[in-house]
């Protein structure tokens, strides 16, 4: 608990407990035994007083809830607590006044006394006067309200010393449950206390109104972009000193504090995450007014082309339609992609949020279903900040009906790529879709992801939720009608597997578990698909496929250890033959009839991880992986399967771009790729056996810095593949690398923190140029001038540094008007009023010819002017990622490429 020098508001009691329970009672053993603890500690406590006499020592209020006690009980409860507490302290006071000269004329409270939910504090005057001596009356005005009682009380409780006319009571937002939280502040730092007392009054108007504002629902995202200009905030929001509480703000979290230019030292201080950065302003933008308005670039922007496919954590995540269509889904987006002859076309679907999780194709083969997870979490808020204009009452409406940012279920057609129906009601998200087979798909299972996992049956057209049921006590990974038995739903996850008997006229689903026969039974069962006779073929973790009788829920055949690790993918062949995909990543065939292989298994290159769902095209072949690769090629001739995406089970670290038709992207698994995006193929693949942090391409765009976590770094020639150079700083990660713009120089920084710059000579000799030790915290981005003489750096801890390439610190001022080649450090003046604005929460910067690309914390992507000079300047939104944009990279003015690490998305942006 935290010691003030007065009463929380918590604490103030405005209804008492009848005048019996302030009776004296005699001392007992506890107060005794108290009495020396209360005593030393009243001794610290006035030394500490005494000599930390400015420490400001505030006092926030505590969050109440009670699920059982009424308001009213409550504050009887603490009412008499905390008499309870006054009465026993004063007795130990006036027991003490004789034998301690420190606490004698001095009324100190403990620091904890268990049973109060009250907060005291010690006032941080020199000399701390007593506490008056109150006389009865005055003891129950300030104690008792209602009540008229003349009777002595006897000890009378009193009051902390109250605070003066230097503190304000200031509203700092609301607590995790939606309490308001406030916070007690001293004025004395500040010149005119009856200003800040209008600033602290009308913080709390403020600060509500943010609340209401930081909680709208999403914005449209009809359009795959939007345009915004930020509503100017007014003088007093940013002059306000109390920002919202980070416990209650959402991941883009305002900040209120002001930013003004100061013309004394050339500064421009901003705040990010409480902290104050001073932004070195060049020569020219002296008179920016930080508050004045900022029109966004004049650019439209499209999404071009995903590169990125989710496989690894979901199954049933692709379908195939019957105009040569793939269709998956990668981060908010699904797409649908050609896969016909050499076309790799794309057409999107943007309807979506969140992240997507499944999709079913309905049986006419052109209505598809889309589940998506919820974004009312903190760690998945909300993306957009501001609405865009509606221009006509057909458009509001069509925005209100895409406003959805609760886990919801999207209808949609595949032609006109439009939404036909949504269902809502659904917690967390939704893991599991599928449309019935023996009625012309009118029904549609749902399984979400609560915690009790309800599977729900809807009559998708009417929007009308049928029947619902508990369906297991554990994650559910897929759900299937059965193709011929009307209204049994097959469903299986970890530790279960069930057939679910549905009654249309009541809503009533009845469960029946499977059980497996004999000693050796699997923990989960992995995969499942329905024979040409309406048998249920499963596929296990021990390796099994079984063959089950739907009507007895019993197994017919099996064939086991087949596949060593599990078997994770099932399928029947227009031909009638079970093809069967395991850990150990092989594809089998089998004879359905007998389990008996029919062909020569094939077994997939190691780089593209095991089979986690194979589709039949044609006579070809369509493979999701657990690497989020998919590939596409004949059975009959297994060595010519080809790439249709290539993805990496591990997150995907940095994304930057090489030339006019090349970007590299790296990651966590140890895996670098150059990618073709004229082509929309893979040129260069290699895997290290460390994880790649970071990773820079000199100016010749022929050699590759690498950052890896073991704290090694590597040159590498990629025209030749090889590496050229590497060392080990130490056992700590690199944390940022950089080439200077021209020759052989680089600079490495180590987690340490430490930056060292080398040069790397005509003899191919490795020189140590500088080395920079001593850093506050370890540097995240490293920028060099265009003529490679000085360089800055972003540290961890929010701070802008600056040092010549020999090492020498430089201050602000003697590089302010130095143009730089890059843009890796995000508090550069350039995005410095993007960083105040959202505190902090961008992830990635790259800028070209006026134009700032922001990748933000919340999944969205801002396109400014450049330099931004206002925080209400106005940007080009693009929706799309599902969570943190880790690297923007802008391969020429009208060509963006963005990448995010945990939905290992990457996506290109075309900007007309």
């Amino acid at each position: 608990m935290s010691i003030s020098n007065g009463w929380s508001s918590s604490s103030i009691i405005s209804d008492v407990l009848p005048e019996e329970e302030f009776e004296e009672v005699e001392e007992d053993e506890l107060i005794l035994s108290e009495n020396d603890r209360l005593r030393c500690r009243v001794e610290e406590l006035e030394k500490i007083v005494l000599a930390q006499r400015n420490e400001i020592v505030s006092c926030c209020i505590c969050d109440f809830q009670l699920k059982y006690l009424s308001h009213q009980t409550f504050q009887l409860l603490l009412q008499s607590s905390t008499v309870d507490i006054l009465r026993r302290v004063q007795n130990l006071e006036v027991q003490e006044k004789s034998r301690s000269p420190v606490s004698s004329g001095y009324n100190s409270l403990p620091r904890r006394i268990s049973g109060s939910k009250s907060n005291y504090s010690v006032s941080p005057t020199p000399q701390p006067p007593s506490l008056p001596r109150h006389s009865t009356a005055n003891s129950k005005s300030l104690y008792i309200n209602g009540f008229n009682n003349s009777e002595d009380i006897s000890p009378t409780p009193r009051r902390p010393p109250t605070r003066g006319s230097d503190m304000v009571n200031v509203s700092v937002g609301k607590s995790a449950r939606g309490s308001p939280m406030r916070k007690w502040v001293s004025t004395h730092d500040m010149k005119d206390t009856e200003r800040f007392r209008r600033l602290s009054t009308s913080s709390e108007a403020s600060t509500s109104a943010t609340t209401i504002t930081m909680n709208p629902i999403v914005n449209s995202v009809r359009r795959l972009s939007t345009t915004h200009r930020q509503s100017s905030p007014s003088l007093l929001s940013l002059c306000s000193i109390i920002s919202r509480s980070p416990s209650t703000s959402s991941i883009l979290r305002k900040n209120n504090r002001a930013c003004q230019f100061s013309t004394g030292n050339g500064n421009l201080p901003i705040f990010v995450s409480g902290k104050s950065v001073q932004v070195p302003v060049p020569t020219g933008y002296e008179n920016i007014d930080p508050t004045a308005d900022q029109d966004p670039p004049s650019l439209k922007a499209t999404l071009k082309h995903v590169y990125s496919y989710r496989g690894k954590d979901v199954r049933s995540n692709i379908e195939l339609l019957p105009t040569g269509e793939l269709i998956f889904f990668s981060a908010n987006l699904v797409i649908l992609m050609n896969v016909t002859g050499d076309d790799r076309s794309q057409r999107i679907y943007h309807g979506h949020t969140c992240d997507v999780k499944c999709i079913a194709l309905h049986p006419n083969k052109i209505l598809v279903a889309s589940g998506q997870s919820s974004c009312h979490s903190i760690e998945k808020a909300l993306k957009t900040e501001h609405n865009s204009p509606v221009e006509s009452p057909e458009e509001l409406v069509k925005q209100l009906e895409m406003e959805h940012t609760e886990a919801h279920v999207r209808i949609w057609d595949t032609v006109k790529l439009t939404t036909l129906m949504i269902l809502n009601g659904f917690d967390k998200g939704i893991c599991h879709l599928a449309f019935s087979k023996t009625d012309s798909g009118n029904l549609l299972a749902v399984v979400d992801d609560s915690l009790k996992h309800t599977m729900s049956v809807w009559s998708w057209q009417k929007g009308k939720r049928d029947g619902e049921v508990k369906a297991a006590n554990d994650i559910v990974f897929e759900c299937k009608w059965h193709p011929t038995i009307r209204n049994l739903i097959v469903l299986y996850g970890k530790g279960h597997f069930s057939f679910f008997s549905y009654d249309p006229a009541t809503g009533v689903l009845v469960k029946t578990t499977a059980t497996f026969e004999g000693r050796d039974k699997p923990k989960t069962v992995l995969s499942l698909c329905f024979g040409a006779d309406g048998q249920v073929v499963t596929g296990d973790s021990n390796g099994t496929i079984s063959i089950w009788d739907p009507k007895t829920c019993k197994t017919i055949k099996q064939a086991h250890s087949v596949h060593p690790g599990g078997v994770y993918s099932l399928v029947l062949t227009k031909s009638g033959k079970l093809l069967s995909g395991g850990k150990d990543r092989m594809i089998s065939e089998w004879d359905v009839n007998d389990l008996v292989r029919s062909r020569r298994p094939i077994e997939l290159p190691d780089e593209k991880g095991f089979p986690r769902v194979i589709l039949q095209s044609g006579s070809d072949l369509v493979i999701g992986t657990s690497s989020n690769s998919l590939l596409h090629g004949n059975p009959e001739n297994p060595s010519n399967l080809t790439s249709l995406i290539e993805g990496d089970p591990g997150d995907l670290t940095c994304l930057v771009t090489c030339g006019s038709n090349k970007f590299i992207t790296t990651s966590q698994c140890g895996t670098v790729r150059i990618w073709n995006h004229s082509e929309k193929k893979v040129e260069f693949s290699k895997k290290f056996m460390d994880s790649v942090e970071c990773v820079d391409v000199d100016a010749t765009q022929t050699h590759l810095l690498l950052g890896f976590a073991g704290g090694l770094w590597k040159v590498i020639n990629v025209t030749k593949q090889q590496t050229v150079e590497e060392r080990k700083e130490g056992t700590t990660a690199i944390t940022a690398v950089k080439f200077t713009p021209t020759g052989g120089t680089f600079a490495v920084a180590t987690k340490d923190p430490s930056l060292t710059i080398y040069r790397i000579d005509a003899s191919k000799n490795l020189l140590i140029v500088s080395r920079i030790h001593h850093l506050p915290s370890p540097l995240i981005g490293i920028d060099f001038t265009t003529d490679s003489q000085y360089l800055r750096g972003q540290s961890t801890g929010a701070h802008l540094l600056f040092w010549s390439k020999t090492g020498e610190i430089c201050d602000g001022n003697a590089v302010r008007d130095l143009k730089w080649a890059s843009s890796k450090v995000k508090f550069g003046f350039e995005t410095a009023l993007v960083a105040h604005s959202s505190n902090g929460q961008l992830s990635a910067v790259s800028q070209i010819e006026g134009v700032a690309a922001v990748g933000m914390e919340n999944g969205t992507i801002r396109i400014y002017q450049s330099p931004v000079t206002s925080v209400a300047a106005g940007f080009i939104e693009l929706l799309g990622h599902g969570k943190l944009v880790k690297s923007v990279a802008f391969a020429s003015k009208s060509q963006l490429f963005s990448c995010s690490p945990t939905d290992n998305s990457i996506f290109e942006w075309s900007l007309d």
